[in-house]
């Protein structure tokens, strides 16, 4: 495999940014609670929430030969009562599953988050089907906090839970 790139996300991703979501949104559409067709992000809006990071979070890209193939985001709370905590996001493109690319950006991430005094805990949430979201998220030594029994409803009408999980730092 070529050498993995992982990097901070700049103001100039945004493009490719909004085309790797709406790849995996369309390649992984049981694993997200936004479907491709309602993913209608704009280049000005997705530079807004680049910059939204800057102070109160990061996000980190994961690139193979100058392709995108991962993300991973992390953004603190707004609510002072909140305030210790974040909530992270991934993605990774298909044919890129599975090679490690999603151990290395949480770790990545962990460790941003650990040298920001402000962050206690960082939370995510996985549907129940995504089994192995779940399998990577346990391997970094996330818990489940929780569980909201069908929450979301697929397209074929079948539901599946949303799981709360989360890790101390």
């Amino acid at each position: 495999m070529e050498q993995l790139t992982i990097r901070s996300a700049q103001i100039g991703d945004a493009e490719a940014i909004i085309k790797h979501t709406k790849h995996v949104l369309a390649e992984n559409p049981l694993y997200y609670g936004t479907a491709v067709d309602e993913f209608m992000i704009t280049v000005e809006e997705e530079e807004e929430w680049i910059k939204s990071h800057t102070d109160k979070g990061v996000i980190l890209l994961a690139e193979l030969g100058g392709q995108l193939v991962g993300m991973v985001h992390l953004r603190l709370s707004t609510s002072r009562r909140f305030a210790h905590q974040a909530i992270l996001g991934i993605s990774i493109k298909e044919a890129f599953a599975g090679k490690g690319i999603g151990s290395k950006l949480i770790k990545q991430l962990l460790e941003w988050a650990k040298e920001n005094p402000q962050i206690e805990k960082v939370s995510l949430e996985v549907f129940s089907n995504n089994e192995r979201g779940m399998h990577l998220y346990k391997k970094l030594g996330f818990k489940e906090e929780g569980r909201r029994v069908r929450n979301a409803r697929l397209d074929d009408g079948t539901y599946v839970d949303d799981i709360i999980m989360a890790q101390f730092v």
